[in-house]
């Protein structure tokens, strides 16, 4: 009995400290055989309240798809056969751990201790048919950074992550063999 506890933990705490798992989403009834093209959107980029900070960010997440893409074989077109469009959903989290603190035994007030921030947020990507306009493939990750300094790198590495289960190169039905 003790050594089934003992891997029940094991198990456990290897899959809190396992990476986030891409969510993917991949339509299996298309032939793929007939992309060869696509185009890159993201609906928010022409809003002009974006910082130019922001703007270098969003160009830098666009180039990332791109390098992706052109590395899967697909060509860059103004009416393209698939459409790559992106979203970044995020929100700031403020953990505060407190605590009782009474120093004379009257009343009660909490003083904040520990107080940590970290942005969580989700990186989708999806590819559609534009004729058809079918959902071709969806990827997704989970994201939580705590510097600032990180959280670009973070979400570039998230984008390598997704696309790495995009299985299909350019103009094939053939799917593309992960060795890892």
């Amino acid at each position: 009995m003790y050594k089934i506890f003992t891997w029940i933990v094991v198990l456990i705490l290897f899959q809190t400290c396992a990476p986030p798992k891409v969510i993917k989403f991949l339509n299996d009834d298309l032939d793929y055989s007939k992309y060869l093209t696509y185009r890159l959107i993201y609906y928010k980029s022409d809003d002009k309240s974006f910082s130019s900070e922001g703007m270098a960010f969003y160009s830098e997440i666009e180039m990332a798809i791109d390098q992706n893409m052109i590395a899967k074989g697909y060509k860059p077109a103004d009416r393209p056969d698939l459409i790559a469009r992106y979203e970044i959903i995020s929100t700031t989290v403020t953990e505060t751990n407190t605590r009782n603190y009474d120093p004379y035994g009257y009343n009660s007030y909490y003083i904040p201790q520990n107080a940590k921030k970290h942005t969580e947020g989700i990186v989708l990507i999806e590819l559609r048919d534009r004729r058809q306009k079918k959902l071709v493939w969806q990827g997704s990750l989970d994201l939580k950074s705590t510097m600032k300094g990180e959280v670009n790198q973070t979400i570039l590495q998230s984008i390598n992550r997704i696309f790495e289960t995009y299985p299909y190169q350019a103009g094939s039905n053939e799917r593309i063999i992960s060795e890892k």
